[in-house]
């Protein structure tokens, strides 16, 4: 698991542990993009998109396009960053059960 503190940088598929008010950013290819809070609250927005979105602990949010996504962490969180089309979000809940086996 990678941890984050205050900073942001630019985020591979992995697991991210991120402190209170870190960001991590995300580009979005040509494979969709599935981001998925196992704890703690985040804020994400997306490059031209008007809406941002809350995520919870369990919450999932499947991401198609081209753009920088942004995640913020409004409280400690951790999130699972997953890449690729329908299997995105099973590799996310996957690698959830595994962090907290």
């Amino acid at each position: 698991m990678k941890a984050m503190r205050r900073r942001s940088r630019l985020a591979d598929a992995g697991v991210y542990q991120l402190a209170q008010d870190a960001t991590l950013g995300v580009r979005l290819g040509r494979a969709a993009l599935a981001l998925h809070v196992a704890a703690g609250c985040v804020m994400v927005t997306r490059e031209g998109d008007p809406d941002d979105y809350l995520l919870g602990p369990g919450d999932e949010l499947l991401l198609v396009g081209r753009g920088l996504v942004a995640a913020w962490a409004l409280s400690p969180a951790r999130l699972v960053v997953s890449r690729g089309a329908a299997m995105a979000i099973q590799v996310a809940r996957r690698d959830e059960a595994l962090a907290t086996a």
